[in-house]
């Protein structure tokens, strides 16, 4: 088990290093338009406006030329397109703050690894089905109702899981993995809206699709592997009880307060 949660950090540092991060067809909607309706932008105004308004994506090059350069030729190697989804996918879900403590209400109550495998199985295949149909285009919801709905699902997972454990309906054995399952569709939905403000190249999507859904499965297993250990080793402690449905309870308030937002205010 050390060796599994070792080697899931270890992936992730490597994943999210510095000297890992390329750009290739990773190109923000604004960039995009921006040099469509300015075909003949010097590489100097084009380092201007990616400074103010992407600078995570210009942080990536030395200069305007690089920039340019990633911009005008969209010929890279389907390995490379493949690394920067798969990148692009760990980096998401580790900075969503709505899916990492989707993921963590489901550990808080510890039943045991097979239980956890059993969980996250049922997550991975949800938001998978949604993240291909969406990332096609063969399924559109309004965000309007999956972001809120998202919101929604971790306050439900944090206090059926600790408070309702219980009850067959809302907690129990059967019922838990069911509504995994079904937050799991909108989560996915959730991760494909990403993909909307980026360049896919067309012959590379289906690729894409499958590696940016194969980093978000690294990313979930990262937030398992630091969770883990820490809920483990305190699991039979007499104060753990109690922690846990403070935390549950901290949860469930930050995932209405964001249901709230996000119904009234579209945050």
């Amino acid at each position: 088990m050390k060796r599994v949660i070792f080697s899931l950090l270890f992936v992730g540092m490597a994943l999210l290093s510095p000297f890992g991060l390329n750009a290739h067809e990773l190109i923000p909607k604004a960039l995009r338009e921006y040099v469509s309706a300015n075909p003949n932008v010097t590489a100097v105004e084009i380092k201007a406006f990616v400074d103010a308004q992407a600078p995570e994506f210009a942080d990536k090059f030395k200069n305007g030329e690089e920039i340019l350069a990633v911009v005008q030729n969209q010929d890279t190697t389907l390995l490379d397109n493949a690394w920067d989804f798969l990148q692009l996918g760990v980096e998401h879900i580790l900075s969503g703050a709505d899916h990492i403590l989707f993921v963590l209400s489901l550990l808080l109550v510890l039943a045991g690894l097979r239980e956890i495998f059993k969980l996250t199985a049922f997550f991975t295949v949800a938001h998978s089905i949604t993240l291909i149909l969406a990332g096609t285009g063969a399924l559109v919801v309004n965000p309007n109702i999956t972001e809120p709905i998202i919101a929604f699902s971790i306050a439900y997972v944090a206090i059926s899981s600790v408070f309702l454990t219980n009850n067959k309906y809302l907690g129990g054995t059967y019922s838990k993995p069911v509504s995994v399952f079904f937050f799991g569709l909108f989560h996915g939905l959730g991760f494909a809206g990403l993909l909307r403000e980026i360049q896919i190249p067309v012959d590379k999507y289906v690729s894409s699709l499958f590696s940016f859904n194969v980093g978000i499965e690294i990313g979930q297993l990262i937030i398992v592997a630091l969770a883990f250990p820490f809920i483990y080793y305190f699991r039979n402690k007499s104060w753990y009880p109690l922690f846990i449905k403070i935390l549950a309870v901290i949860i469930a308030a930050i995932a209405i307060f964001w249901m709230i937002e996000r119904i009234f205010f579209g945050g």
